[in-house]
């Protein structure tokens, strides 16, 4: 890995026009004055210049030497930029100050020479606020300089170069007005229609300010220019015409507010609409709903939906969690008494001595939850006056009885099972719910993950390059190489879970403060494995395998139903789909496994199983975890040494709550995994070991293939699978 400085690869976009913006932004700005000094509208564009490199820097001197000897200028404004840079090099060298303070710098520099100058106090506290304010919004719109795509254009900044280019538009105020508010006019209606008038009127109001200062009697052009355009706040039109159309009309209210001149406004109205209206300018775009706010609007929705799930389970926990009505025996002896006693003529004798259930009433009650006695049999048929309608008529009950209390005892058990089901699910989905509120979530959020740790993040560029494989590129200020390898790069390594390599790190030297740092991302390891399978019936394997990934997991999973066949084959299958469809949408690997244990449950009444082999390997790092679930024992290999990996767990699908039970290892170059349904038999191991030397040098699906034919010269009384893996480490690696 080369962590050299080397000269930068960004690709700058027509950066000539760059260094003629630098140079005639400086050049207009210089016209403008207050206090007889441009000083607070020069300055700032030297720490663009600064920040921006070199022949940026060269390029605003040049410009700034013109307007010293166009302007018969005196040599203040040379001088500050000369210092600040030399001061501002020696700070950043010795990294004695971070860029971000830079405004701070090049403003006492300012307040110096004011001083020397003898500007008095008034004077030098408008001039300060205005270099520190522009120095500070030239901080923001470094990237656009440097970089000048796409990417970099916010709102915000797209709001402060409205700013500077309507300045360098007032620089025409001392050569001619008229043709200044044109213009200004002009640029206002480009603004207002691609950016909107919230975006516009914040830069009106602060030009408007401006202006005040500059020539205090522009007052009532200030009011024509707010005064239009707030109309735009109510009114949001769709096409040039309409957007010229109500420019124009806006007019109207002027008369009122200030001295009109009807030639003069009129004709600046008219132009600067003409201009908006009939020279070419982009095609404007429609408003799209941004990709992370898509994104973000339907997580949300997501989420609410997760949640709803989960309230409607935890609903269904507490219906089922009731407790089960037992069966009311009393109603059955009212139907004996009913039937056999009602009109008995010893009816009151039997039933009612000293006030009170007779010995025969009881013996009904008891005749439903036990056997008679011989004692109670002879006292039956001694004092009944018909024994056998008597006996007969309770055994006719009995068997209701038991079977309705056995359709209980079931609806029960069932309740119990689905009481516990329910409430599962019902953390199945509050967990997917807080995870997707929790998750990394695109770029955007990466970069505000870095911002809260203070870095000084100017841009972050995701590219994809294939399924597994991406470069970030990420540009900063105020960092040194040692802090992108010991801090940044761990910390986004652990905010995203995944390994990265440093492909270059340009140091501040280059962009004077700028560092311009790429990241890539590709698996360290790679897997090939091989599969190989026997079936009784053809076409008909009990076994069943799947191997998925997700992001830099990949899972391999091998469930053997009970039995063979058909009824076998569809279980395992069931398994394995609802296992991957659940782990690729997010749900944990616990919740999934509880999951499919209860849907088995419910689905088969406990009449069926099916194992669960399950391996998952981080091809970040190679960590292997094995859970397994009723499942053959693993062996891993390695050198020639063969590890035998059993866990004890019972299948899915046979009790309510299953105890996972893993295991896990690092794995290394050529580690190879193998896994096995239980058709293998008993010998499997010892197939493996003699087998050992011809399996390290055999591709994975060889050395299945072999393995197979060994197991079928000893045992062919099952459904056989075996899977070989093999984790191989990337070439770049080794």
């Amino acid at each position: 890995m080369d962590l050299s400085v080397e000269k930068s690869k960004v690709k700058i976009k027509n950066a000539g026009m760059t260094y003629i913006t630098i140079f005639c932004l400086t050049l207009f700005l210089g016209l403008v004055k207050i206090y007889n000094t441009s000083l607070c509208f020069i300055i700032p564009m030297l720490v663009i210049s600064f920040l921006c490199g070199y022949r940026h820097l060269i390029v605003y001197m040049s410009a700034l030497v013109l307007i010293t000897y166009l302007s018969y200028e005196n040599y203040m404004l040379l001088l500050v930029s000369l210092t600040s840079v030399i001061l501002m090099q020696v700070l950043m060298h010795f990294k004695f100050i971070k860029s971000k303070y830079l405004a701070f710098v090049v403003t006492l520099v300012s307040l110096i020479f004011l001083y020397i100058y003898n500007y008095n106090y008034i004077e030098v506290l408008v001039i300060l606020s205005f270099t520190l304010i522009h120095s500070l919004l030239c901080l923001e719109v470094v990237p656009v300089f440097i970089h000048n795509t796409i990417e970099v254009y916010t709102n915000k900044r797209m709001i402060i170069l409205s700013v500077m280019i309507m300045l360098a538009i007032v620089s025409l105020v001392e050569v001619n007005q008229l043709y200044m508010m044109i213009l200004l006019r002009f640029f206002l209606l480009l603004s207002t229609y691609y950016l909107s008038i919230n975006s516009t009127m914040p830069a009106i109001l602060y030009i408007s300010i401006i202006l005040m200062f500059i020539n205090p009697l522009l007052k009532d052009e200030i009011l024509s220019l707010i005064l239009p355009f707030s109309i735009f706040f109510m009114y949001n039109p769709k096409n040039k015409l309409t957007c010229s159309s109500t420019y124009i009309l806006s007019h109207l209210i002027l008369p009122f507010f200030i001295n009109y001149d009807y030639y003069y406004h009129n004709f600046i109205i008219i132009v600067s609409a003409a201009l908006f209206l009939f020279i070419p300018t982009f095609k404007r775009r429609p408003k799209l709903l941004n990709e992370d706010y898509k994104n973000i609007t339907s997580r949300n929705k997501l989420i609410q939906r997760a949640n709803t799930f989960a309230s409607l389970f935890k609903q269904l926990t507490n219906i089922f969690q009731e407790a089960n009505h037992n069966v009311n025996v009393g109603e059955f002896v009212g139907y004996v008494y009913e039937d056999v006693c009602l009109h008995c003529p010893s009816r009151d004798l039997c039933f009612y001595q000293d006030g009170s259930v007779g010995r025969l009433g009881k013996l009904i009650n008891k005749g439903f939850k036990s056997k008679y006695s011989e004692e109670d049999l002879k006292y039956i048929n001694s004092n009944c006056i018909s024994p056998d309608k008597f006996l007969k008529g309770i055994n006719e009950y009995k068997e209701s009885y038991e079977k309705i209390k056995r359709v209980n005892q079931e609806n029960l058990h069932l309740k119990r099972d689905l009481f516990y089901e329910f409430s599962l699910l019902s953390e199945v989905f509050d967990n997917f719910s807080n995870s997707l509120e929790q998750a990394p979530f695109g770029d955007q959020q990466l970069k505000e993950h870095l911002l809260g740790y203070q870095f000084n993040i100017t841009y972050l560029y995701k590219h994809q390059i294939s399924l597994d494989v991406y470069t970030l590129e990420i540009g900063l200020m105020d960092i040194n190489k040692e802090d992108v390898i010991n801090e940044l790069v761990p910390i986004i390594e652990s905010y995203l879970n995944e390994s990265l390599e440093i492909i270059s790190i340009k140091d501040a030297m280059h962009y004077l403060g700028y560092t311009s740092v790429v990241l890539k991302h590709q698996p360290n390891y790679s897997l090939q494995f091989g599969l190989q399978q026997y079936a009784l019936e053809p076409l008909n394997c009990g076994d069943s395998f799947s191997a998925f990934h997700q992001d830099n997991l990949h899972y391999l999973a091998l469930s053997d139903g009970m039995g063979q066949g058909k009824i076998a084959a569809t279980e395992s299958k069931l398994t394995l789909e609802v296992l991957s469809k659940l782990i690729l949408n997010g749900i944990s690997l616990k919740d999934t496994i509880d999951s499919i244990n209860a849907l088995l449950k419910i689905k088969n009444h406990n009449d069926m199983f099916t194992t669960l082999d399950l391996c998952h390997i981080n091809l970040a790092n190679a960590k292997m975890k094995l859970i397994k679930y009723g499942a053959n024992p693993s062996y891993h290999i390695r050198n020639g040494t063969v590890e035998k990996i059993t866990t004890n767990s019972l299948p899915v699908g046979i009790v309510s709550k299953l105890k996972m039970s893993s295991y896990e290892m690092l794995l290394k170059d050529n580690d190879i995994v193998i896994m096995s349904s239980d058709g293998t038999g008993d010998n499997f191991e010892q197939i493996i070991k003699r087998n050992i030397k011809m399996i390290n040098h055999m591709h994975p699906q060889e050395a299945a293939t072999l393995l197979m034919d060994r197991v079928l010269e000893e045992n062919n009384l099952d459904d056989i699978s075996i899977v070989v893996i093999k984790v191989v480490k990337s070439e770049l690696l080794k």
